[in-house]
């Protein structure tokens, strides 16, 4: 069966492998293989891989190693290194054509007290590290997105979320960042980042999401 040529990286919005896979395809026998392997990102950080066939699994933990898949009906080859020279030659002009890390959106959650506007110690503290990074990037995309746990009828949670997302806004404002670069939006309970029954609180949805470019 032909193999897809495929491109795993970390690289993406809202979330990810602290790491990247890249593949390629070679003709043996009028059959094709892929060979993965697993990269850094750019701080040195890997995370892991995990490379699924029908005839089986191998893991990829270690930075610049590699399987190959011969045949879909076959587990992948043992993990065994590269060498960058090596890595450079088959996958350079791949990796070239990825998106500029500098493009890259970066993330930060605040979480709220129950029912309130008001954010919990530890997200106070890290307001100053947020501010800070908007300066630094210098971003002129700064996007809100206000949440709220499931307590509560629809309605009132998507004015809560509201009201959450704008008294973050105005945090920002307030401490330096042009109005005109933050977008705010909205989601009450409709999205939570831990799945709960109604009238279940849950502390981790209780948040505004910041994504700056």
């Amino acid at each position: 069966m032909r193999l897809l040529r495929t491109i795993l990286v970390s690289w993406i919005f809202f979330c990810f492998l602290a790491g990247c896979a890249t593949h390629r395809e070679a003709a043996t026998h009028q059959e094709k293989r892929d060979l993965i392997v697993l990269l850094p990102e750019a701080g040195g950080k890997t995370g892991v891989v995990t490379v699924t066939t029908q005839g089986g699994s191998q893991v990829l933990y270690k930075a610049r190693y590699a399987v190959e898949i011969e045949a879909i009906h076959q587990p992948p080859t043992a993990p065994s290194p590269m060498e960058e020279e090596e890595i450079d030659d088959v996958f350079g002009p791949a990796l070239s054509a990825l998106p500029d890390p500098a493009n890259r959106f970066i993330s930060f959650i605040l979480y709220f007290e129950h029912d309130t506007t008001a954010l919990t110690p530890e997200s106070k503290a890290l307001l100053a590290e947020v501010l800070k990074t908007i300066r630094s990037l210098e971003s002129d995309e700064v996007y809100v997105m206000g949440h709220t746990d499931l307590v509560g009828t629809e309605g009132y949670n998507i004015r809560l979320s509201s009201r959450r997302a704008n008294s973050v806004r105005d945090l920002f404002v307030s401490g330096g960042i042009k109005a005109d670069t933050v977008f705010v939006s909205f989601y009450g309970k409709t999205r939570p980042l831990v799945p709960t029954e109604d009238e279940i609180p849950e502390p981790r949805n209780r948040r505004v999401e910041v994504f700056l470019r």
